[in-house]
């Protein structure tokens, strides 16, 4: 849980608090906003897509540190793929 930096009701108060009210400044105006929990839906594209990134991850974890240190490599130099 992040922490409020500053004293509460202070105009430099900026961070969340209790994970529901962040405290921020847009420009010059200070303000509160109610970070509404946002739900986690559950449907065929999310899981396809979940799905795609777990694997991604196990495969990723699977290769050795030269492995890695390629791809890394490739990736930071722009090499594009398909």
């Amino acid at each position: 849980m992040a922490k409020v930096s500053f004293p509460l009701f202070s105009l430099n108060a900026h961070g969340t608090l209790a994970g529901i009210l962040t405290y921020s400044t847009r420009k010059i105006v200070k303000q509160v906003r109610y970070q509404k929990p946002q739900k986690d839906y559950e449907n065929l594209a999310r899981k396809v897509q979940r799905d795609k990134f777990r694997t991604g991850c196990a495969l990723w974890n699977a290769l050795s540190p030269e492995q890695k240190a390629v791809w890394t490599t490739l990736a930071k130099d722009g090499f594009i793929w398909y």
